[in-house]
């Protein structure tokens, strides 16, 4: 056979590898052009995490990928999504630092070998970004707590508390009318004595050791009902509570909790002046443990319940972003514990578990 008969081949061959080479370089290129985009996107975000999570699945989807579906616990709030079809092949992660854990399953489509080798080169770019916001946030954590340190952080939302507290007793004041002195020195009676035992928590915060957990044993019985309904009354909160429980909680960290609760719906209700705040709170013994369920019945849903627990951040700019952090970390040192049930149709509802009394 005449060599010049291959050439026709030849020239076949040689346009299919060129064909396939112009593919390989046009879907290598389009790869890039997701990774700078999903880069750009966590930039644009400013390294936060669950925006991230929640904002990277078109770009995900344009790659290739068939779905995703992401649980993550940020610091003691647990989110999760899917998006698009839960089906193929799964590239999972688990990642877990401190306060924080991410499990993520990324879904591959049966397409072929170069689709799937871009898709893992791609998961691999996603999942670095994933664990370099991680570290971001954690180290933007620490270095705050190490700058200020964590008394000052506690002692200075202290004293926000107390400020509140004598502004509501200032409040009170210039609203009197006369004929209501009885009622006033009444609420001043009530007022007055919360502001002194919160400035002298602050003092022996100061003079001792705020962050020491080992305590002498001592008989702190207390009827939670009242230390609750007390509270309630100091920051004119409309309140009803049911069931009751007796526990044995060191005054101050009992009181801390609750006023970091109780604190912030105040806080709302001061600011939402046309809505009638109405709490409801519930306590359920169950063994050894008080359950208590807390929610305004008129309250909005939360737009941001994975932010509830997240130190140093606050939707408002005067905000420390530090009261329900250091609820949930008061409840824990007591064995309890403290968390968030948010609906997107439903107020904001708080569960706080107490050990009882036995």
């Amino acid at each position: 056979m005449n060599p010049t008969d291959f050439y026709p081949y030849l020239i076949i061959i040689g346009s299919s590898i060129l064909v396939a080479s112009g593919c390989l370089l046009s879907r290598y290129h389009k790869q890039i052009l997701r990774n700078q985009e999903l880069i750009r996107l966590n930039e644009d975000l400013g390294y936060d995490l669950p925006d991230f999570l929640r904002q990277c699945w078109p770009l995900l989807n344009e790659s290739g990928f068939a779905g995703i579906s992401w649980t993550l616990n940020w610091f003691g709030t647990t989110m999760s999504d899917q998006q698009g079809k839960l089906e193929g092949n799964i590239i999972e992660k688990k990642l877990e630092v401190q306060e924080i854990s991410l499990f993520v399953n990324l879904y591959q489509a049966d397409r072929g070998w170069e689709a799937h080798h871009f898709n893992n080169a791609l998961a691999d770019n996603f999942f670095l970004l994933v664990r370099m916001n991680l570290w971001i946030k954690l180290g933007t954590v620490q270095g705050a707590f190490e700058q200020t340190a964590k008394m000052t952080v506690f002692l200075q939302h202290d004293v926000k508390n107390m400020v509140q507290l004598m502004s509501l007793t200032v409040d009170q004041l210039e609203k009197a009318s006369p004929g209501q002195e009885r009622n006033l020195i009444g609420s001043l009676k009530q007022a007055l004595p919360a502001v002194r035992d919160r400035a002298q928590h602050m003092l022996d915060a100061l003079i001792n050791n705020p962050g020491a957990v080992d305590r002498v044993e001592s008989d702190f019985t207390q009827k939670l009902e009242e230390v609750l309904r007390q509270t309630a009354d100091i920051y004119e909160l409309p309140v009803k509570i049911e069931g009751g429980a007796t526990v044995n909680i060191e005054p101050d960290r009992l009181q801390s909790i609750v006023d970091n609760l109780l604190g912030n719906y105040s806080h709302q209700a001061r600011k939402n002046i046309r809505k009638n705040t109405d709490i409801r709170i519930k306590l359920k013994n169950y063994d050894n443990t008080v359950v208590i369920s807390m929610e305004d019945v008129n309250g909005e849903p939360c737009l941001w319940p994975e932010r509830l627990f997240e130190p140093f951040w606050s939707e408002h700019g005067s905000g420390r972003g530090i009261g329900l952090y250091q609820a949930k970390q008061q409840a824990s040192a007591v064995g309890g514990d403290l968390s968030v049930n948010a609906k997107p149709d439903r107020p904001l509802q708080f569960r706080l578990s107490l050990p009882l009394k036995v």
